[in-house]
């Protein structure tokens, strides 16, 4: 630990972070920024949030599971590590394959869950963090939930409330087994909405306004 000028130690922060640094494929970080563009959130936000998310997310631990070399626990399962794999450290890495770095900090209790994880894996946190990274992003049910929470949050009552009058009406009106889920209309509105605004609230907007016009 440094030293003061008075010559006492100074005590390192209970609430600092700890950085990570992993090294993403290109693909996956312009991913984050089309996340990020939507929502209006930095870069670094996102990535910790998918990552954190992906940490503490069932699907995406059994995803993962198979490539444990050491036990790991998730709540109450138990998933056997096998210390014969081939490590991903070692793994050859595709030379033609662009990659970049993604900057996060966690806190140190999270921070701790993601080495437990790395453990299980056999790799570094930074490399950890990637892995959860990539299976977070592609994962359709974080990535709604994420997007679905961003308009619970910015949307007035009275747009929400439209929003679901709008959803419940396109429900009966679609004759499938399976119901149309909020985070399939909100993918049709990015898809034909984000071109005339990066926003998804403005979006959203203009598709709510849209739709009653045609009523």
């Amino acid at each position: 630990m440094k030293k003061t000028e008075e010559g006492t130690q100074r005590k390192k922060r209970s609430d600092a972070k700890k950085e990570v640094k992993p090294t993403i494929e290109l693909r996956l970080y312009d991913h984050i920024i089309r996340i990020a563009d939507i929502t209006g959130n930095p870069i670094k936000d996102v990535g910790e949030t998918f990552c954190k998310n992906g940490m503490y997310s069932r699907k995406v631990i059994e995803i993962l599971a198979p490539k444990f070399r050491r036990d790991y626990i998730f709540h109450n399962t138990f998933f056997r590590g096998n210390p014969d794999l081939m490590s991903e450290r070692t793994r050859k890495k595709q030379k033609d394959l662009r990659t970049t770095r993604i900057k996060m900090t966690f806190r140190q209790e999270i921070f701790d869950d993601l080495a437990d994880i790395a453990h299980a894996l056999d790799v570094t946190p930074f490399t950890a963090a990637g892995m959860l990274l990539r299976e977070s992003i592609m994962n359709t049910d974080i990535t709604n939930e994420y997007l679905s929470k961003y308009l619970e949050d910015v949307l007035d009552d009275d747009r929400k409330d439209q929003l679901w009058l709008v959803l419940d009406f396109i429900r009966r009106q679609n004759s499938d087994e399976e119901p149309i889920t909020l985070a399939q209309m909100m993918n049709y509105i990015m898809d034909n909405f984000m071109n005339k605004s990066r926003n998804l609230k403005r979006a959203v907007v203009d598709w709510l306004d849209q739709v009653t016009e045609n009523e």
